[in-house]
This record gives structure tokens, C-alpha cells and sequence, in this order.
């Protein structure tokens, strides 16, 4: 039995764990910010980006699983700096569409590079079956914290 100082396996898996996490994070925001933009920025351009005819707020609010208050902030700033354009819905004229502009097309693809670059770099010198092992802890996690976040089962 451990005393309360000593540090568990799992204890130490979540650590270095949200520790690369804030790591990668640092990385991207370095690359990002000489398109004179923020991480955040780029996963909404990107989450555009994978809709031809644009999409609405709401939709990118729950893809990205925040509030659409966030959403609302950052495509004001999108706008401002001339990436996103917003425009009626083509059946509803209360629907307002977000559309990339051709400016937003090349920063979304730019900022795709980047994040590929950061990812590459920082799987170096892993092998696939590493990866294979971790892609599959990080999916066990994923789904243990699903169930924690769901709570206890109902009958």
C-alpha cells in the first residue's frame, strides 16, 4: 500500500499527460501567432472549412463541444480580421451562415501545416507500434471519463 505522498502509475499517466497537452498547446500558439491568430482561432476556421456551403454557429458550438457564446467571440474576430464572412442561410433568412473567405481558405490551410508539422515533430522517433499502444490508453481513458462523466448507470 502507497502512503499519501507516493505518486500512483495512473497518477503519473495523467500528469505527463496534461503535461504534453500543454506542451503541444505552447508549440501551436508559437506557430499560430505569426498568422497573427490563436489556436482557437484556427480549430474554428478549420471546423469551417470542413463545410463547403459554410455552417451556422450553433453547429460549430456543439462539433467543438463549447458554448455558443465562444463561438460568437471568436467568429467576431474571424470576421474582423477578414478570414470568415456571415451570410443569410439559403432556406432560412434568420440563419446566419459562416463561410470562409479566400483569405480564411489560406490561413486554414496554412494553419493545417503547422499543427502537422508540430504533430510529426512531436510523435519523432516513435515507432508504430508505440503509437498503436498509446492510441489505445488514450482511448481507454477517453472512454473511462465518458462513463464518469455520464454517472452512474439508471435502471
Amino acid at each position: 500500500m502507497k502512503n499519501g505522498n507516493e505518486t500512483t502509475r495512473a497518477q503519473e499517466a495523467v500528469r505527463l499527460l496534461m503535461h504534453t497537452d500543454r506542451l503541444h498547446r505552447s508549440a501551436i500558439e508559437t506557430q499560430v501567432e505569426k498568422l497573427g491568430i490563436h489556436r482557437s482561432q484556427h480549430i474554428v476556421l478549420m471546423n469551417i472549412a470542413a463545410c463547403e456551403d459554410g455552417t451556422n454557429q450553433s453547429r460549430i458550438a456543439k462539433c467543438l463541444n463549447i458554448s455558443d457564446a465562444a463561438v460568437s467571440v471568436t467568429v467576431k474576430k474571424l470576421e474582423k480580421a477578414g478570414l470568415v464572412s456571415r451570410h443569410d442561410g439559403k432556406d432560412d433568412a434568420r440563419e446566419k451562415k459562416v463561410s470562409l473567405t479566400e483569405e480564411g481558405r489560406r490561413t486554414a490551410e496554412q494553419t493545417h501545416v503547422m499543427f502537422t508539422r508540430v504533430d510529426d515533430a512531436m510523435c519523432s522517433g516513435m515507432t508504430d507500434r508505440e503509437l498503436d499502444a498509446l492510441c489505445l490508453a488514450l482511448s481507454k481513458m477517453i472512454e473511462n471519463l465518458k462513463c464518469i462523466a455520464e454517472g452512474p448507470e439508471r435502471e
